[in-house]
């Protein structure tokens, strides 16, 4: 009896591995709340302080969640690859990978970049002075490098398209080498992004003054951001040996969630890294971050973990269905939201905090709204044309 396609139902998303969508879901959760606190802090310096601390420090840290999507990326596209890669890489199987990806990928995202372009969402307005120049940068996915005038969080896509060219590479010209040999050039490949990263800093640090300055520096490019890519793809590598390189499976897999939780907590409470340009956010941070997330991942691939019941939820579920079409449209309703927020409850300047929990419910609604449609609309009918091709 033929299954129907996972995606004809909100709830029944994909997954033979669920924590996995769980973990997408926590993923665009993060980005979400980065950007929901994001207006308030800039506006004033502050959330919630209690003594030096400060409540947006954990929330200002959601860019995390793009490096965890990177590392979920690199897993499951190796992940698919290994599985299917047949004895001789033909045009055949190239054309139907790049087909399953365009399919994925393309579709919503085009259709993001014209809302963004026309400013079709109430009250966001990008002020793009060339529209050509801007609609021929996105539609070849070069904003990592020549950055995104439209919606900032778009530079992701040019990372992610890039590695979807290199990575079937990169994977061919290990297919016959030892394990030792593959791994110790994955390992490289994942830290060379950081080692780069440094040498940008050390030599750019009077120019980096500002976020923007350090985000399309140091943070952005693709080559400096494919740390957690690499990361997801030794992941899905030691996943497919783990009966030979992993022993006493469950054990290991609830101390390598608990240390990786640890240090994702610690690096995530501590400090609000990218917003005070800590040095250590363009080099040690986010290399850490994605060795981190990707502990947590093979955790729960091989065993029973504290959170593997959390990463089963529906709601986590409900979010990874829909999390790339909220990441594609979340950023646009920002403005909106803040017009909604000032204009039902006033600007209440001497209450960031009171501003923030309104502002947070009014944002979550219109990004949820926005995804839901853009997923339905446009992604939702490629996704099951991509179910049909096979490779």
């Amino acid at each position: 009896m033929p299954q129907s396609s996972p995606y004809c139902s909100i709830g029944r998303y994909p997954g033979k591995i669920p924590e996995l969508d769980g973990l997408r879901g926590l993923a665009i959760l993060l980005v979400f709340l980065r950007h929901a606190a994001y207006p308030i802090y800039e506006d004033h310096g502050e959330i919630l302080s209690v003594g030096d601390w400060d409540l947006a420090i954990p929330l200002l840290n959601g860019w995390m969640g793009v490096d965890l999507f990177f590392v979920l990326s690199g897993f499951l596209i190796t992940h698919h690859l290994i599985r299917r890669w047949p004895e001789k890489f033909n045009r055949s199987f190239a054309g139907r990978y790049w087909l399953k990806r365009v399919l994925r990928t393309f579709p919503a995202y085009y259709a993001a970049v014209l809302i963004a372009l026309f400013a079709l969402v109430p009250f966001f307005d990008p002020g793009v002075e060339d529209r050509r120049s801007s609609l021929t940068i996105h539609f070849l996915f070069l904003q990592d490098y020549l950055g995104s005038d439209l919606v900032a969080a778009f530079w992701s896509l040019g990372v992610e398209e890039k590695f979807y060219l290199l990575c079937p590479a990169v994977l061919l010209a290990l297919r016959n080498v030892s394990t030792r040999c593959r791994f110790q050039v994955l390992v490289f490949l994942a830290l060379l992004p950081a080692i780069l990263r440094l040498f940008i800093a050390l030599g750019s640090t009077a120019e980096l003054i500002n976020y923007p300055a350090f985000f399309w520096t140091v943070r952005s490019p693709f080559h400096l951001a494919m740390d957690g890519l690499w990361v997801g793809v030794i992941c899905a590598l030691v996943y497919k040996d783990k009966e030979t390189l992993l022993k006493n499976r469950d054990t290991l897999a609830r101390w390598m969630s608990l240390v990786s939780l640890a240090v994702i907590f610690v690096l995530m409470f501590s400090f609000a890294w990218f917003d005070h340009l800590h040095f250590l956010a363009s080099t040690l941070v986010l290399n850490a971050i994605s060795i981190s997330f990707g502990g947590l991942l093979i955790s729960v691939c091989i065993g029973r973990t504290p959170v593997s019941g959390v990463l089963r939820s529906r709601w986590l579920r409900i979010l990874s269905v829909l999390s790339y079409s909220i990441y594609l449209m979340h950023m646009m309703f920002v403005p909106w939201a803040l017009e909604v927020t000032s204009a039902t409850f006033g600007e209440m300047e001497n209450s960031p905090f009171l501003n923030f929990l309104v502002f947070l419910p009014v944002f979550a609604l219109m990004s949820l709204a926005g995804g839901m449609l853009l997923h339905f609309s446009v992604e939702k009918p490629f996704l099951i044309l991509k179910d049909r091709v096979r490779i």
